[in-house]
């Protein structure tokens, strides 16, 4: 069953809503958890794009929403549309999956949103992991990539800093790299396998590169 897409998806843009909604968000991050992004400039304006980043927090689709600057849309399994989140996951670019039924018809609604140049948000992790270890990186986001022709856009989401270290002045960094061009002669399942670990990899490495935080 194809998935319908609510009207407000119906713009490539923001719309003038969200605009200020994202607006909103940062200027309280900046305040209350010292949200500062690194990187920023590196996403491409235009065309299709897959977004990896780390996942630590039930949050992070808002706060990697926040430091790209293009309108994300997110795979989110079904359980969460539920209320009262439902119209709150349906408003920062969630669309739901079935994961028990296999996740096909979310893997088409990715697809085809990748196929409209729009900009697609996922944790390669799968799930969220705890603060200072990595999971295991799944092939999704290589798949995704492939199939669309899309860039990957690696952002890592470091810690957010306890009260006691805010008010010392430290800060909750997000770092975005460089665009990945995913090789389209890649074949079989390992070959996807050592690119999403590479994907990961790259991920879990920006803030050395960055040498902030």
């Amino acid at each position: 069953m194809r998935y319908v897409f609510p009207k407000s998806w119906a713009l490539n843009d923001m719309s003038p809503r969200y605009r200020l909604f994202r607006v909103l968000m940062r200027a309280l991050g900046a305040i209350f958890l010292g949200f500062e992004v690194h990187g920023a400039q590196r996403a491409p304006d235009k065309g299709p794009l897959v977004v990896a980043a780390n996942h630590r927090r039930f949050f992070d689709p808002v706060f990697v929403s926040m430091a790209v600057p293009r309108r994300l849309r997110w795979m989110a399994k079904q359980e969460l549309f539920a209320f009262p989140l439902r119209r709150f996951f349906y408003f920062i670019g969630s669309f739901p999956v079935d994961r028990q039924g296999g996740g096909r018809a979310g893997l088409r609604t990715a697809l085809n949103l990748l196929a409209e140049g729009r900009v697609l948000g996922i944790f390669p992790e799968g799930t969220r992991q705890k603060e200072g270890e990595a999971g295991e990186a799944k092939t999704g986001t290589v798949v995704l990539a492939l199939r669309s022709g899309a860039p990957v856009l690696p952002v890592f989401a470091g810690p957010i800093p306890p009260p006691a270290a805010r008010l010392r002045g430290a800060r909750f960094h997000v770092y975005v790299g460089d665009p990945i061009s995913i090789d389209n002669t890649l074949r079989g399942r390992q070959a996807y396998r050592e690119a999403a670990d590479e994907i990961l990899r790259v991920i879990y490495a920006l803030p050395e590169r960055h040498g902030v935080g």
